[in-house]
């Protein structure tokens, strides 16, 4: 009876929902250096906060603001801390080739379009106005829920470093940051950069964007003039088999040949060889049961002034040893020639299936949906990978793709709505 009368609330604040999202999209909240020391993110990140801020505040929750880093809505701070719901209103640039203004939200088809529509002010907003519902049905909840909004996550989380540095985490978290039904275990991960003096006859070459994506083209000016490209498909680092790698493409193109003239290129082809993501070129590869193989991209590669380097990513199972991994492709590189400079390493994260908290949010996940509630490993990480006992709970339901930091990224309004009802459901579930 008590989450009927939520989603009639839910229902009659709908109109409202989509304008509060139009006009959290309207703040171009690509985390930038500071304009000045109390916007540590820019302007508009710190002026998204305080709009979502004081829409909590409105409410009724008692709010902080964490230096602009992150702010925090605790329902109701007299009560014991028990639940935290982890969004961020930061996002990721967006491209050129938009159909609509990505910082204008539009309606196309049943769709909202606008950057953060899925990742993650779409899920912002629906944390905000079930709490609103909750509210306005007059539910008494016994323990605390506090909404945590931070501004950071899309660059380092340094947002989250912050905020722990001041005040604690609530004992269980969740993050509508990732997929349903609820991921419970993110790999480990290594990111790593490496170069070296080349007396290979390349000119110039330069592909890949960015050090977690698989690149999609790949071009190379050798010195006597020849041109090479490999044109592949795109995809995330975490799920490399799903594209085709164009630099590896490329470099088994080149040394395929004439490996003698190019040395060094057929030394990478070697270690990354072409439709190979596993590692085993860098005698890397190990999977586990519950969390899966270890995935291995070369995400970037440029040769200028005789310098070759580039950049890999490596997703990394429960049973690898990080420590391990970085002396085994330290070594292999070494050999080489090659020089290795680490840019990010973090271990797995995961948190028990069979935990009370995770077995709640199943049963919420189940019920709302008729569907059966299980436990999901992925590659990429979440919002809460460094939180112990945090799991990501939605909203990417099963089998769609919203073009999530892509061009028109997008969420079905029947989902925000859908969304906002479970977002309902676990808060009264967990601290009712």
């Amino acid at each position: 009876m008590q989450l009927h009368e939520v989603r009639m609330r839910i229902c009659a604040n709908f109109p409202e929902q989509i304008q509060t999202l139009s006009d959290l999209i309207a703040f171009p909240s690509v985390a930038s250096p500071p304009a000045d020391s109390p916007m540590p993110y820019g302007k508009s990140c710190a002026d998204a906060l305080r709009f979502m801020l004081h829409q909590l505040e409105t409410l009724g929750l008692t709010c902080r603001n964490y230096e602009n880093h992150m702010g925090a809505a605790d329902w109701d701070a007299s009560l014991p801390q028990h639940l935290g719901i982890l969004c961020h209103l930061d996002v990721v640039p967006a491209a050129e080739h938009w159909q609509s203004d990505p910082f204008r939200a539009q309606i196309r088809d049943g769709r909202l379009y606008g950057r953060g529509a899925i990742d993650d002010k779409g899920p912002a907003v629906c944390v905000l106005y079930a709490l609103r519902a909750i509210r306005e049905a007059g539910i008494s909840l016994k323990r605390n829920v506090r909404f945590l909004l931070g501004c950071n996550e899309e660059n380092g989380s340094s947002d989250l470093a912050y905020y722990l540095r001041h005040d604690a985490m609530p004992p269980f978290v969740f993050t509508p940051d990732g997929s349903y039904p609820l991921i419970h275990l993110e790999k480990g991960m290594l990111r790593l950069r490496f170069h070296k003096s080349t007396n290979d006859p390349i000119a110039y070459a330069n592909a890949g964007t960015v050090p977690n994506a698989v690149p999609a083209s790949a071009e190379m000016t050798c010195q006597d003039g020849t041109q090479i490209k490999y044109t592949g498909k795109a995809a995330h680092a975490s799920t490399p088999e799903e594209g085709d790698n164009a630099i590896t493409g490329l470099l088994q193109q080149l040394t395929a040949s004439a490996p003698e003239l190019y040395p060094d290129c057929t030394t990478l082809a070697r270690f990354f060889p072409h439709g190979c993501t596993d590692g085993s070129g860098l005698g890397i590869a190990c999977a586990d049961a519950e969390s899966g193989g270890l995935t291995c991209v070369l995400s970037m590669l440029n040769v200028q002034d005789s310098l070759i380097s580039g950049c890999m990513d490596i997703r990394f199972p429960m049973m690898a040893k990080r420590g391990e991994l970085l002396r085994t492709i330290r070594e292999k590189l070494g050999d080489a020639g090659f020089t290795l400079e680490v840019l990010l390493e973090s271990d797995p994260h995961h948190t028990p299936k069979d935990s009370p908290f995770v077995q709640e949010l199943l049963e919420v996940y189940t019920e709302e949906t008729g569907a059966p509630g299980e436990c999901i490993a992925i590659g990429g990480g979440t919002y809460v990978h460094d939180i112990p006992g945090g799991v990501a709970f939605g909203m990417e339901e099963p089998g769609w793709d919203y073009h999530m930091h892509g061009d028109d990224e997008f969420i079905p309004l029947e989902q925000l709505r859908r969304n906002t009802e479970m977002m309902a459901a676990a808060i009264v579930k967990i601290c009712g």
